[in-house]
């Protein structure tokens, strides 16, 4: 089964996508492109399929300088698959952002985090600095985990590796696989390995102390929950420009699915302005701790969102996770792997969104069925 499933109520139409940060940003993107397609030599170190060696990789750096929480999770399971085919080895990360080290944290495997500030243009000294540092070091191999991206592109040309990985390097034949899929696809190729074998879920690695204090957290909220109490349901009613929702359609949702679903107990996870989007109508939590709140969605069991990078939090959770889309497209974003789905908004119809949602909610809730011996 594929771990990504989407529900439509129509023919399957793809809209246009439209730019969510801006014409200026796009240009900048491609500028950049631009500029490291035409100043960087060529790579003598570029491994194609099957080039890699199974042996003898033991320092690793893993190139995604990008600073969005989502597309920092992103890179989970290609840590996972690097802890699989070279379960001695130790991973460097060049990163971007806050969030990042708490992001690894839970990974043995992850030795330095090197993050640059998300506008590295304009702190050049700092981010040579950082790129220096790693120079520094000399790597068996690096993988620009981000494709197409120029600043990934510079980190793994300037650092001393005996064998660079690109992602992009499947473009050609991936072009519709998830982001969360694609390192790990490439890095199979690069090993002449299979890539049909399941891909890893996201996986924040939450200890057992962290898991218990999002439980007592849970319980703190909402009180604590009896022998027969109504399951629980996490809402983030925010997401970043085009992909946010409005109030007014999350209010409609939110009545529809207690009236379609029956009784749930809803508590909304409240943004970093601390500012709630449902008016103050069902019970709030906040925190700033990434590692804090993945926890707090796992004692939930369920989590609901536009597509946001709290989205790919709750995914890296055993917590049953439901994106909403339409301006983005769920081949590539979807809450990836376990019991999560994505469902079209598009038609803007809170009213045709809850029978979806509904339904699978009510799938998940279902006991499966047995089966009789063979």
């Amino acid at each position: 089964m594929s771990p990504v499933a989407t529900h439509s109520s129509g023919p399957s139409v793809v809209p246009a996508r439209k730019p969510l940060h801006g014409n200026a940003a796009t240009w900048r993107r491609r500028a950049a492109a631009w500029l490291a397609r035409h100043l960087l030599a060529p790579q003598k170190n570029l491994v194609g399929a099957g080039e890699l060696p199974a042996f003898g990789i033991q320092r690793i750096l893993v190139c995604r300088p990008n600073h969005r929480l989502g597309n920092t999770l992103l890179l989970t399971p290609l840590l996972v698959e690097i802890e699989r085919r070279f379960p001695g080895a130790e991973v460097d990360l060049l990163s971007a952002g806050p969030a990042a080290r708490a992001i690894f944290r839970g990974f043995d495997i992850v030795g330095d985090c090197v993050t640059l500030d998300r506008r590295a243009v304009r702190h050049p000294l700092a981010t040579w600095a950082a790129l220096r540092k790693l120079r520094a070091r000399r790597y068996d191999l690096v993988v620009d985990a981000a494709s197409g991206s120029s600043s990934g592109r510079f980190a793994s040309a300037m650092v001393k590796a005996r064998f660079q990985l690109r992602v992009d390097a499947l473009s050609g034949g991936a072009t519709a696989t998830h982001l969360a899929a694609r390192p790990v696809h490439a890095l199979r190729w690069a090993l002449g390995l299979p890539g049909d074998a399941p891909v890893p879920p996201l996986d924040l690695r939450l200890t057992d102390a962290e898991r218990r204090c999002g439980r007592e957290a849970l319980s703190r909220v909402l009180g604590p929950a009896g022998e027969h109490a109504p399951p629980v349901l996490a809402i983030f009613p925010n997401a970043t420009g085009a992909k946010r929702l409005a109030p007014e359609w999350w209010s409609t949702f939110t009545a529809e699915l207690v009236a379609r679903h029956g009784a749930l107990r809803i508590v909304e996870l409240v943004s970093a302005d601390g500012q709630s989007r449902l008016g103050g109508a069902y019970p709030t939590y906040y925190t700033s701790d990434p590692r804090k709140l993945a926890a707090f969605i796992e004692a939930a069991g369920t989590y609901l969102s536009a597509d946001c990078g709290v989205m790919h939090l709750a995914a890296a959770t055993s917590a049953t996770a439901v994106g909403l889309f339409g301006h983005t497209d769920p081949a590539r974003y979807a809450p990836y792997g376990r019991n999560n789905t994505a469902v079209s908004c598009e038609d803007g119809d809170p009213r045709s969104v809850v029978a979806r949602v509904a339904a699978h909610l009510e799938r998940r809730a279902s006991p499966a069925p047995e089966t009789g011996a063979q």
